[in-house]
């Protein structure tokens, strides 16, 4: 476990925040830091800018997440990472599909290699990096498309050589199965589940025998066809199986 004292801590919309610090290791795109803080839980962070300091981007809906909103500048934050693999770099034309705060592990890849960005949030209040996002979508349609951004995304019906996804596991298990896989060179996506160890030997972000936080957490398409778990089965931290359907 390493530490290092906050650069910076910003509000930067409804409950989201992003909190600076500089760490000793290089970070690519895709790639996790697992953040503690003293006396919650230690969690795993996508981080969003990655030169130094690099950037985690968050919303506060958790216990640990809630206490990282209260924390400021010159407070120590604790780490280990990064861990995980990564993103490869788009080469050609690139579409970005984000759900929630999953547009926080896409901003590196965005900022490097620019495309399309869809946007998929509960209302319009709910919005950040608004000045990257092409096309948005809500489930009350209070901004853009009233609907989730995956059904947006198959309206738009674009050609792209690659799409990155990254948001909500239901959210991107509906992608997984409604999008037609023939119209696009590569699709990855960045998954997310309970991590207890973050290098791959506590099992518990275990799906289908892939260790989304050694195997992952970028996952190809063909990947995913072989996990019938996605989006149907997790685990909670106690190890019981949660049925999600």
């Amino acid at each position: 476990m390493k530490f290092s004292e906050i650069a910076s801590a910003k509000k930067i919309g409804k409950d989201f925040f992003e909190l600076s610090f500089s760490i000793d290791s290089e970070v690519k795109p895709g790639q996790f830091l697992m953040i503690w803080v003293p006396g919650v839980k230690e969690i795993p962070m996508s981080v969003s800018n990655l030169k130094n300091p690099i950037t985690i981007s968050f919303k506060a809906i958790g216990e640990t997440t809630r206490k990282l909103s209260t924390m400021r500048e010159g407070q120590r934050i604790f780490y280990r990472g990064p861990y995980g693999n990564t993103f490869p770099e788009p080469k050609g034309r690139a579409a970005y599909v984000a759900g929630g705060t999953g547009i926080a592990s896409l901003l590196p890849l965005i900022r490097i290699h620019p495309g399309d960005v869809y946007y998929g949030l509960r209302t319009a209040e709910d919005i950040v990096y608004g000045e990257i996002v092409n096309f948005v979508s809500t489930d009350d349609g209070t901004l853009g498309f009233k609907g989730n951004v995956v059904d947006l995304f198959i309206k738009e019906d674009k050609e792209y050589d690659e799409v990155f996804v990254c948001g909500p596991e239901p959210m991107m298990k509906y992608f997984h199965d409604k999008i037609d896989r023939r119209k696009y060179g590569k699709i990855y996506y960045s998954l997310e589940r309970l991590m207890k160890c973050g290098v791959g030997i506590c099992d518990s972000c275990s799906i289908n025998g892939f260790r989304v936080c050694k195997d992952g957490t970028v996952f190809e398409h063909e990947q995913l066809d072989m996990m019938d778990e996605f989006g149907t089965v997790r685990r909670a931290e106690s190890g019981r199986r949660i049925f999600l359907k």
